[in-house]
């Protein structure tokens, strides 16, 4: 199990975006529970590239659906798929206290994502190669 401390937030974020660039290119293999706090914190500093990166194949299919229908209303295609990502941090009566992990097979994973609060959320990932990647909810 792994904590986020508000307190430590922004060294928390500093560290997880350190780690990302110095595992990009590399086929690191992280566990499913990191790659959601690597989500968290990319999201958190408005990272909207780092999040599309972490983005499960589902996920990245509806954002490319949405940048396809923008190109049908305005005649052109001006915008990437990251661009309809709305990153940011969590309100503030929601701020993640840590995750675990539910479930995982050699295909998906389940983390938990809760607040101090006991407020609990889950993420699905699925295995794309060698990583793990986050599928957002369809709704």
């Amino acid at each position: 199990m792994r904590i986020f401390r508000p307190d430590h937030g922004l060294k928390a974020a500093g560290l997880f975006a350190m780690l990302a660039v110095a595992n990009c290119g590399r086929g690191a293999q992280r566990d499913p529970e990191a790659v959601v706090e690597l989500f968290i914190a990319a999201a958190n500093a408005g990272d909207s590239e780092e999040v599309y990166e972490l983005l499960g194949p589902r996920s990245r299919g509806r954002l490319d659906e949405l940048r396809q229908s923008a190109k049908r209303v305005s005649g052109r295609l001006a915008l990437q798929p990251k661009d309809f990502l709305s990153a940011g941090r969590a309100p503030a009566g929601w701020e993640p206290q840590g995750v675990r992990l539910l479930r995982k097979s050699n295909v998906d994973a389940v983390v938990q994502v809760y607040s101090a609060a006991g407020d609990r959320y889950s993420l699905n990932l699925v295995r794309e190669g060698h990583a793990w990647k986050v599928e957002l909810p369809s709704s």
